[in-house]
């Protein structure tokens, strides 16, 4: 079966639009490519619910497609699928050549997203974080971009499909050339967001129970989300200053996990001019009593 399809054509492997509307891992049943209707993806629920007690490798044609739509959010790819991928045992032993080939998927990232994916199921006693599947693409282009401060790379995100085990995996070339990520001030804001992840190994949870914790008392700056910094900034009388902040990848693990972030950095994130030496003097002191004890 996958052999013939290499003389398909290959299917559209645009991406559709994401919204609030979303089962696991980020899939939007009213966006799919082929639109689910509520028994099927209650069946395709059913099928992954089945699959977690089950090696990839004795995956049938149905649970890999239920999958790839659902817990992956990969619709698009569901045709090609149901027409070359007849058990999880294929699937395992496709190489990123047949990858392409057997389901359209020409989209480096798209592709590292699946095979990235596929390794997890393949060594599954090796998985780092078991948390990690759960957080999505749709989170990280709604949700962790936002709190970081770069919501403006929303899109770019979502387009390419950059889940939490891409982010784990990322490197500086597909930030910049696949992702439009050029700044070097925001890639060190992204690269220190995904620490912050790590050392929480992954789990939402545990960053929701910490940030909630500090929502109303000045700690544990490092899980500080860019809309926190920006309502801290206020508290200090510098609410003139304080909007500069969105936009700008000024994040607590940034502050926190970068050595050289420093009382400057921050009033230049903050438009703070050079001239202005007794607020600048006031930004870092309060900066240091913040940082200093975390």
């Amino acid at each position: 079966v996958f052999a013939r399809s290499r003389h398909r054509k290959t299917v559209n492997s645009s991406v559709s639009g994401n919204s609030g509307n979303e089962g696991p891992d980020g899939f939007d049943p009213y966006r799919s490519w082929s639109p689910l209707t509520e028994e099927g993806y209650a069946e395709k629920l059913r099928l992954l619910r089945e699959a977690t007690t089950i090696s990839m490798e004795r995956w049938r044609a149905p649970t890999v497609l239920a999958w790839l739509e659902v817990a992956l959010g990969m619709p698009q790819y569901g045709p090609r699928c149901a027409e070359n991928i007849k058990s999880g045992k294929v699937l395992l032993e496709l190489n990123d050549a047949e990858l392409e080939a057997g389901l359209g998927i020409s989209h480096p990232l798209h592709r590292k997203k699946l095979r990235l994916a596929i390794e997890e199921h393949r060594h599954p006693n090796l998985v780092r974080y078991p948390c990690i599947a759960q957080l999505g693409h749709t989170w990280v282009s709604s949700e962790w971009l936002p709190d970081l401060g770069l919501q403006q790379y929303s899109e770019s995100f979502a387009t390419n499909m950059v889940d939490a085990r891409m982010l784990d995996h990322i490197v500086k070339k597909e930030l910049e050339k696949l992702l439009g990520v050029t700044r070097k001030f925001h890639q060190a804001s992204i690269s220190h967001g995904i620490n912050l992840l790590r050392m929480l190994k992954y789990d939402r949870q545990a960053l929701t129970v910490r940030r909630h914790q500090c929502e109303q008392i000045d700690e544990d700056p490092l899980v500080w989300t860019n809309q926190r910094f920006i309502r801290w900034a206020r508290n200090i009388d510098l609410a003139e200053y304080s909007d500069n902040l969105k936009d700008s990848g000024v994040h607590g693990a940034l502050v926190v996990l970068e050595p050289s972030f420093t009382g400057d950095t921050m009033a230049t994130a903050l438009g703070i001019p050079p001239a202005k030496h007794m607020i600048r003097r006031h930004l870092t002191a309060e900066l240091e009593a913040l940082v200093l004890p975390a």
